[in-house]
């Protein structure tokens, strides 16, 4: 969930989807993946009715994804520290 949220989004008026579907994009924020790590510049897209955590951007800010059939594990790859789990 959204630590802070705010609605200047000038340079993202919409994102495209893969079947070139378009969702409005209503505020840019700040999001807590645990009590000691959050993320950044996280958006707030209208109709999606998930949320939606690039691995990419997980892996560029030094985490780790674990991917199982029921599940993924996120964690820290210097320490290999578990930071939350998805599903």
């Amino acid at each position: 969930m959204f630590t802070s949220l705010s609605g200047d989004v000038e340079n993202y008026d919409k994102i495209t989807f893969g079947d070139n579907s378009k969702g409005k994009v209503e505020g840019m924020g700040k999001i807590e993946i645990s009590s000691e790590y959050s993320i950044n510049n996280m958006l707030l897209v209208d109709s999606l009715n998930f949320n939606l955590l690039s691995v990419g951007q997980l892996c560029d800010l030094g985490f780790q994804c674990l991917f199982k059939p029921n599940e993924v594990i996120v964690s820290k790859i210097d320490g290999g520290e578990e930071v939350f789990k998805g599903f």
